[in-house]
């Protein structure tokens, strides 16, 4: 019975061992973390190209949004106090202090404004276009523009005698209207006087043959810094900016890693905290913006020189109130604008700027054609690409063909 237990119940062991060895399973285990590693470094490869090339195309297209609203506020500059009349607009206006303010507040001259604009002085004074050179520190440039909306009328209306506290008096009433933003306007015989704002009555109605333009809205004032409607002689102008202004400023601000270019609106209270700020952001992810005067060397020839907003076209010299300064502000006839852009990506290693620029891993130049701008790149860990634009100041171009130029 024990033979016949052990021949048909245990089954005897193979001489043969079946499966892997230790040796093989930990080969097996190597090869398998090796191609793991393969397939993650190449997942990560692909990542980091994909977010590269996804923050590069979001300042692409930042950065040409960035310098066509800039091309926009810079063409249309001038628009409303530059053109002609029984005397030329620009005469009377270029380089005038502005006295404006809303509601009874006083809005300029302002003791002081937010930053990136705190560099820039108090007293803002009426030109299409004011560089002013290095104000938003590592930002770059601070630029102001100003344009009127008049439509109905670009010409200037002079006065045809005194104004009173409540009403002006003027050769015609052409293109006013109810409402319409005025700028009250004259010079002497070296400088160029204050200039006042002002705004027409919303009971008004134009009809033939009248001369009287009665006063009264949010802008109007019976005096701001010692400026009044009866400052003003009966060669003063009435220069019609229309219902809507544009007087911006544009400056870059950094928050942080941010940077961004902001925009203030020169007729509206400082209020950051409201839901429509002043200043406020206008383009994300700009790191510097610059820009140079395209100005007009030779009257005869109409000779452009582009230069740079220092010396005899600092903000200081352009806007000391002179007769010389308004002749040199006449003579600006284009704006070259320059912004850097950055991407909000950190990357790992240092990189190259953008191209079509001379670009080394610490700094770009812009304006490389007429006055080199050399932009700090820091850090150099993120990527930065620049854009350009030389932009016409069609209304000043206007003014050179009515001063015989």
């Amino acid at each position: 019975m024990k033979n016949i237990f052990n021949t048909y119940l245990v089954k005897p062991q193979s001489s043969k061992q079946r499966g892997f060895s230790l040796i093989e399973l930990m080969v097996g285990l190597i090869i398998g973390l090796l191609m793991s590693l393969v397939v993650y470094n190449v997942l990560n490869v692909n990542e980091g190209r994909k977010r590269t090339t996804t923050s590069l195309n979001d300042i692409n297209q930042a950065g040409s949004y960035a310098i066509y609203q800039l091309d926009k506020q810079i063409r249309s500059a001038g628009s409303g106090f530059t053109g002609g009349g029984d005397q030329i607009g620009a005469n009377f206006t270029y380089g005038c202090r502005l006295d404006m303010a809303l509601s009874g507040s006083q809005l300029t001259p302002a003791a002081s404004f937010p930053a990136p604009f705190n560099a820039v002085n108090g007293v803002v004074r009426v030109a299409p276009v004011i560089i002013f050179d290095g104000a938003a520190g590592a930002g770059g440039d601070v630029i102001v523009t100003m344009a009127g909306t008049a439509g109905l009328g670009e010409l200037p209306s002079a006065f045809s005698s005194p104004a009173t506290a409540a009403t002006l008096q003027l050769v015609n009433q052409a293109g006013m209207r109810a409402n319409d933003v005025l700028l009250l306007a004259d010079h002497t015989a070296t400088n160029i006087s204050p200039c006042l704002m002002q705004q027409v009555a919303s009971t008004f109605t134009p009809v033939a043959n009248g001369s009287a333009v009665p006063l009264l809205g949010a802008y109007n004032s019976a005096s701001v810094n010692g400026t009044s409607a009866t400052s003003f002689t009966a060669t003063a102008q009435a220069v019609n900016l229309g219902q809507a202004p544009n007087l911006n400023m544009f400056a870059v601000a950094a928050n942080g890693s941010n940077f961004n270019l902001m925009k203030y609106d020169l007729m509206q209270p400082v209020n950051a905290g409201s839901a429509a700020p002043n200043p406020a952001i206008y383009v994300d992810g700009v790191y510097q913006i610059h820009a140079l005067y395209g100005v007009d060397t030779n009257p005869t020839t109409s000779t452009l020189t582009w230069v740079a907003p220092t010396g005899a076209f600092s903000a200081v010299n352009l806007l000391n109130g002179s007769l010389a300064a308004n002749a040199a502000l006449q003579r600006i006839r284009a704006i070259k604008i320059g912004v850097v852009m950055r991407t909000s990506l950190l990357e790992r290693e240092a990189v190259s700027g953008g191209p079509a620029h001379a670009v080394s891993n610490t700094t770009l130049t812009l304006f490389s054609d007429s006055v080199p701008v050399t932009v700090n790149l820091n850090p150099t860990t993120y990527r930065y690409r620049a854009f350009e634009a030389a932009v016409p100041l069609r209304n000043t171009l206007v003014l050179s063909g009515a001063l015989g130029n």
